[in-house]
């Protein structure tokens, strides 16, 4: 059996490309209903459609994705999509036999390595209420963060932190 610092240390985390469509399509057919239910805050994905999977793997200068890759099996996708001049929406998921590996940290990371490169420094995400892994593991990881509760879901505003490049 990998420990999990060895699994880190084995994905690789690199932008997704149009040719990534069928693995993230494989990858989210794989996803539990639970999970895609976190990710998408809906439980009417039961069909991963095409257009979908486009956006996905669709970088654009206001739309940066990025894959956690096992080998040629993705198992983490993470997605910020610009909402303001300095702020992104960001949305992850890592595939559940790889999750509390630090997969996902180093997922936003990178991610927050690379669009604060284009001057981002806010983030936005929409999370369930209940989901109390991802809050308190977002208010670890943003600096001055606020939360708007609405229902079944919180939405968190914060400062991406400044890593050294």
């Amino acid at each position: 059996m990998i420990a999990d610092s060895e699994v880190e240390t084995e994905i690789v985390v690199r932008k997704a490309r149009d040719r990534d469509g069928e693995s993230v399509g494989r990858f989210l057919v794989g996803l539990s209903s639970a999970n895609r239910y976190q990710r998408f805050l809906s439980s009417g994905i039961s069909y991963v459609s095409p257009a979908l999977i486009r956006e996905m793997v669709t970088v654009t200068p206001s739309q940066l994705a990025l894959l956690a890759l096992d080998g040629d099996t993705v198992v983490g996708h993470v997605m910020a999509v610009r909402s303001g001049e300095r702020a992104v929406d960001l949305g992850i998921v890592v595939a559940e036999a790889y999750q509390h590996r630090g997969i996902g940290r180093r997922l936003v990371r990178e991610l927050a390595d690379t669009i604060a490169a284009f001057g981002v420094t806010e983030v936005r995400c929409d999370v369930l209420s209940e989901n109390y892994f991802v809050l308190g593991w977002l208010r670890r990881s943003l600096s001055d963060i606020r939360c708007e509760r609405s229902g079944e879901t919180t939405t968190v505003h914060g400062s991406l932190p400044v890593h050294a490049g």
